[in-house]
């Protein structure tokens, strides 16, 4: 998510003066802004959105079942929040607006009365997603008859009326743009803005010359996978790799490590590091790339998602070779065999894992192949090129200046 909305700043500096507004009250990077060509970098001051979430504040926002557009993720509204963006809004008097994913989707009610364009910029198509993930749940108890019986419909209610609000939608894959299309039948323009990586950031990755992640000692045999583990379907991916893939592996080759790295580890994740000392999960980390540096496959079982998986470009970007099943490249113009290894069952995980270890031709073609692929098509020069096109459009689009000044995100 961060990768895609620091992206999407680059390519929108390109166009114009861009300024970024937080909704994270006590975010690290608040202070200080990453590059001097931003016209402002500000987060809200409201102590109520910060992480941890303060207590009392999730009681407070469970009123979300009683709203026909009511969803757990208005926990990131306030109105304290809205004031602020209103007088950002009143001094940058931006033409254009971008809206990072649905789930703050209550802010384009402020925004329609202002003279700007808005771009609802949807990181997934997210109630198909939804659907998904409420199919899979077959526990009992409250929260699960929530994520099974009305969280689908809701998001997919959210997201009707949000697309309908927005002046161009984004999308991250051809996939996804089609989706919003033929659910939604949006007035607006849908415009195709690929995931991309910033491949220069990587070299140091590739040639090796990274330290190793501090007070972590790596075999040769590191398997990776990184990812935020509070959207739900990184879940059953970890737990598939812990509980299916690693144990067959590790019984074969004793010097074989599973790295789960990203923050809000479930529980069991924790416990299963505490039980087995070749299961590293690190929790949040400052910079993914020693991990990347580290680790001898990437390996992502994902069997539900929407939008594209950026951990996939950041491996082809880091020169790690891929195993993977063909959900988690779903959006992504890549050839099993070509780019990747492609496994569904555990069994295919382990085997195409030790072909890997065991070929290195084979590595070296889906090296550099994917280092190729993310080059041609998933660059940060390509996707600027496209969000330039996109912005362009919608100003001709409405009748205005061709020219843009001024961007707010």
């Amino acid at each position: 998510m961060d990768l895609r909305n620091w992206q999407n700043v680059n390519g929108l500096v390109s166009v114009g003066e861009v300024g970024v507004f937080g909704l994270c009250s006590n975010d690290i990077h608040r202070i200080n802004s990453p590059d001097t060509r931003l016209a402002f970098w500000r987060c809200t001051a409201d102590p109520d959105l910060s992480y941890p979430t303060p207590v009392g504040r999730p009681i407070k926002a469970r009123s979300w079942v009683l709203d026909r557009l009511g969803h757990p993720a208005d926990i990131f509204y306030s109105e304290m929040a809205t004031r602020e963006l209103g007088d950002l809004m009143t001094q940058f008097q931006p033409q254009v607006v971008v809206v990072e994913g649905l789930f703050i989707h209550r802010y384009l009610d402020l925004l329609r009365h202002w003279p700007c364009r808005t771009i609802l910029d949807c990181h997934n198509v997210e109630a198909p997603l939804w659907k998904a993930i409420g199919e899979s749940m077959n526990t009992q108890g409250f929260p699960a008859r929530l994520t099974r019986e009305v969280l689908p419909k809701r998001v997919e209610l959210i997201e009707r009326s949000a697309v309908q609000k927005a002046d161009q939608i984004w999308t991250c894959s051809s996939e996804d743009l089609t989706c919003v299309r033929d659910i939604y039948s949006p007035e607006a323009d849908v415009c195709l803005i690929p995931n991309s990586i910033d491949v220069r950031n990587y070299e140091r990755v590739r040639s090796k010359t990274i330290a190793w992640p501090e007070g972590l000692t790596p075999s040769t045999r590191v398997l990776l996978y990184p990812a935020a583990f509070f959207h739900k379907p990184n879940i059953p991916a970890a737990l598939f790799l812990m509980q299916e893939v690693f144990p067959r592996l590790s019984a074969r080759h004793p010097d074989c490590q599973l790295w789960l790295v990203g923050n809000r580890p479930t529980p069991e994740m924790i416990g299963a590091a505490r039980m087995e000392s070749r299961i590293v999960v690190t929790g949040a980390v400052a910079d993914i790339k020693p991990f990347f540096a580290a680790a001898s496959v990437m390996v992502v079982p994902l069997f539900q998602g929407g939008g594209t998986r950026l951990k996939i470009l950041e491996a082809f970007a880091a020169g790690v070779p891929v195993v993977a099943t063909a959900k988690a490249v779903e959006g992504i113009e890549v050839i099993a065999g070509d780019h990747y290894v492609v496994a569904e069952r555990a069994e295919e995980f382990v085997e195409a894992i030790e072909d890997l270890w065991s070929d290195s031709h084979m590595k070296a073609k889906l090296v550099r192949n994917g280092l190729d692929l993310v080059n041609h098509l998933y660059s940060w020069e390509e996707s600027s090129e496209r969000i330039r096109l996109a912005i362009e459009e919608l100003i001709n689009y409405n009748g205005e200046n061709n020219s843009l000044r001024r961007v707010s995100q």
